[in-house]
């Protein structure tokens, strides 16, 4: 048996019935609303992950030019040190040269290569500050600590270029006064050679002699000897023949050697008899040697000895 409780007037159940709808459709509302704004989460989350990561390979591309920046300025710093290395070396080189004074042309050709060697390290650290500057500029990366290491660096590598180019220019200057003074010795050494080749020729002159040792029908046929009148006595005649006479230096040459014995040896030219003597040689005495014993007076008034064997 129903109650009245249980029973709903038709209004009541239009009622239930509307109320029933505003809440499904509230809940169908609400879960419309979820799934937009999940994905809208979603798609945040995933912007700003492709964000983090693009703003993590900027980091860390500018991570990687900035450590090759500063591998790049060590590298200028070690080639600025091995500059000064070899800066010092040159500069032992030139006070080598300075101490030889005309130094020769090995070290002159040396220094020349160790100042080339020393442009070409500072040129070529130039050229990589060059690079990283212009590498910082367009990376972003410029600042008041960078720009003022590279001013420095950079400097100091123009001051090792004047310094070269000075070191230069002396050698350039030192090649000149040695060529110069080459140029000079050359014709000192020409003039004092052609004086030297004078006074050897003049010395030569000086010292030489004629020496003819022959048969007297040889001395005859050639004409070197005359005999005045019939049994007159055998004479020079002034004539000369280089056949028949040799020459010999007065100052080294103090005999003669003649092949006939003394008995058979005449002097035809006019040397004093006391400056000189003839004396027999070997066993049987063929042969004979004319001894100069006063070479001054006996070369004084001829240079020609005329000995003329029977």
């Amino acid at each position: 048996m129903r109650t009245t409780k249980d029973i709903a007037s038709p209004g009541s159940r239009i009622r239930a019935t509307m109320m029933g709808f505003a809440v499904g459709a509230a809940l169908a509302a609400a879960g419309c609303g979820s799934k937009e704004e999940h994905a809208r989460l979603v798609s945040e989350r995933a912007y700003l992950a492709a964000e983090n990561r693009r703003v993590s390979d900027a980091l860390e591309a500018k991570n990687i030019e900035t450590r090759d920046m500063e591998v790049a300025l060590v590298e200028v710093r070690n080639g600025l040190e091995e500059i000064r290395g070899k800066e010092l070396g040159a500069i032992r080189t030139s006070i080598r040269v300075a101490k030889e004074g005309r130094a020769s042309q090995t070290l002159r050709e040396e220094l020349r290569v160790e100042i080339r060697t020393i442009r070409d390290a500072v040129h070529e650290n130039l050229a990589k500050l060059a690079r990283l500057d212009e590498q910082s500029k367009e990376s972003g990366l410029r600042t008041a600590s960078l720009e003022r290491l590279t001013a420095d660096l950079k400097r100091s590598l123009e001051q090792k270029e004047a310094l070269v180019g000075e070191m230069d220019r002396r050698i350039r200057d030192l090649s000149g006064t040695v060529k110069a003074q080459a140029a000079s010795l050359r014709d000192k050494d020409a003039a004092l050679g052609e004086g030297e080749a004078r006074l050897a020729k003049k010395t030569k002159e000086a010292n030489t002699a004629w020496v003819a040792v022959a048969p007297k029908s040889e001395l005859a046929k050639k004409g070197v000897v005359e005999r005045a009148g019939l049994g007159g006595r055998w004479s020079r005649t002034g004539r000369f023949d280089a056949g028949v006479f040799r020459e010999v230096d007065v100052t080294k040459d103090f005999e003669v050697e003649i092949p006939a014995p003394a008995k058979n040896v005449h002097v035809v030219t006019t040397q004093p008899r006391e400056s000189y003597r003839i004396v027999d040689r070997g066993p049987n005495a063929h042969t004979s040697t004319l001894e100069v014993e006063d070479p001054s007076a006996f070369w004084k008034g001829d240079r020609y000895l005329v000995v003329m064997t029977d």
